[in-house]
Order: structure tokens, then sequence, then C-alpha cells
């Protein structure tokens, strides 16, 4: 039974951290067709790093326990199996108190990573929005010099150089050096929206992955409410017992 529910978590935790990964590894090679390494794109890599190395652990370790499983006695497996057909199909990860908490708590680390994921693209799906919408302020990009960013697909010519307010940032593209000209400022510089938006294109490619991955940071919040409900309510004293009073002569 211990096998089995085990490995019911560890199969939960591989196919959400391999969607995850999927959807996440698309949408940075979206966001940087040509391998570019800003640094948005480099917040987004640590955490496909991250989703890749739960992704591998998840996946061998599922293995694992379906092989010993494999070698256990089929009638064996099969009283089990009825034992175990009482609870959910999936393993909610809001469950409390867990039946295994090492799969418990390595889901929720990769939930966290997806949470994570989704605060990094939030400024990015704000930067889009406001960039579409004519909301950013105009500066001047002072070009300066070029330099390489190189990545799955090969090396691109960007070129590095400074706005009028003295920050110094990147152009994604190979522009005249020594030619000023009006860029659109980040509202929000942090993370995904740290890059300049040369375009429609790159505006539309940042709202879909801020949408996509904020989507899937919203569903670890209600885990995370559904989560303290059952915590508390795991707190509270049950009712006494018939046999939990005091009786004379005992």
């Amino acid at each position: 039974m211990r096998l089995l529910h085990r490995r019911r978590g560890w199969t939960w935790a591989a196919v959400i951290s391999v969607v995850a990964w999927l959807t996440a590894a698309g949408l940075l090679g979206s966001l940087a067709p040509d391998g570019g390494s800003g640094a948005g794109v480099a917040v987004g890599s640590i955490f496909v790093l991250l989703l890749t190395v739960a992704a591998i652990v998840a996946l061998v370790a599922s293995v694992t326990d379906t092989v010993r499983l494999r070698r256990r006695d089929p009638g064996v497996r099969q009283r089990a199996a009825g034992l175990t057909a009482h609870h959910p199909a999936r393993a909610h990860a809001y469950s409390y108190p867990p039946r295994h908490r090492f799969t418990w708590v390595f889901g929720w680390i990769t939930m966290v990573i997806l949470l994570g994921l989704g605060v990094a693209a939030l400024p990015g799906l704000v930067d889009g929005v406001a960039y579409l919408a004519g909301a950013e302020s105009t500066s001047v990009f002072r070009p300066a010099s070029y330099g390489q960013d190189c990545g799955r697909s090969g090396c691109t010519t960007v070129t590095h150089g400074s706005l009028a307010s003295g920050a110094s940032v990147t152009w994604p593209d190979q522009v005249p050096i020594g030619q000023a000209f009006p860029v659109r400022t980040p509202l929000w510089n942090w993370g995904f929206g740290s890059q300049l938006i040369d375009g429609g294109g790159s505006a539309t490619g940042l709202i879909v992955a801020g949408v996509l991955l904020d989507g899937f940071s919203v569903i670890v919040l209600v885990h995370v409410v559904k989560l303290a409900r059952r915590w508390r309510r795991h707190l509270r004293p049950g009712p006494p017992t018939a046999d939990s009073g005091w009786r004379p002569g005992r």
C-alpha cells in the first residue's frame, strides 16, 4: 500500500514537472528565438533547469517504485489495490496529513518552482500589455557596442548601450553605433520585464508567457489555501470519545 501511494505521488510530480517544463521551455524559446540570454531569459532559464532536475528525479523514482511493485506477488498487489481503491485517483497536494511525506514535500517543491516562474513572468505580462496599449514611457537609446548572445540556435548580434537616464541596457538587434533612437522603457523592470521590447511580436510573446505561467501560479495559490484549511482542521482537537473521560474505580 505504501508503494502504491508513493508511486502515485511520484507519477503526479513527474507529470506536473514535465508539463511545466515543456510550457516554460517553449515560451522561453519564443521569447528568445535566436538563443538570446537577456536578464529575463536568464531568470527563466534557472527555473527551467530546476524543473528539469525535478522531472528527472520524479520520473526515475516512479519507475523504480513500479519495478518494486512488479516484484511483489500478484495476489498481494491485488489486495493492496483493493485497500487503496477508495482513495482519490490523484494524489492531492493539499491533502494533510500526507500518506507519503517525501513525495508530498517533493511535489510542493515543484509547485514552488512554478510559483517562482510565474512571479518572474508577471512583469513581462505587465510590460507586454503596456507596450501594446502605448502606456510605457519613451526614452532615447544610445548604441555603444556590439555583443553576441549565443544559445541553442546559434549566435545573434545584439547592441549594448545606455538610455537617457544613464541605465545600461541591451537592444536585442543590431543597430548602427552612435545613432540614437527612441525606445519604450519597461514599466516593470524586473524578471521577464527587464528586457527591452522591440516590437509587437515580442510583446505578444511576453503576454502569452505571463498568462500561462501566472495561470499555473494561481492554481498553486489555490492549493496553498486548501492546504492551510486542511492543516487547521487537522490541528483542531476531535470530539471526546466514550473512553476518553474519567470513570470511578479506574
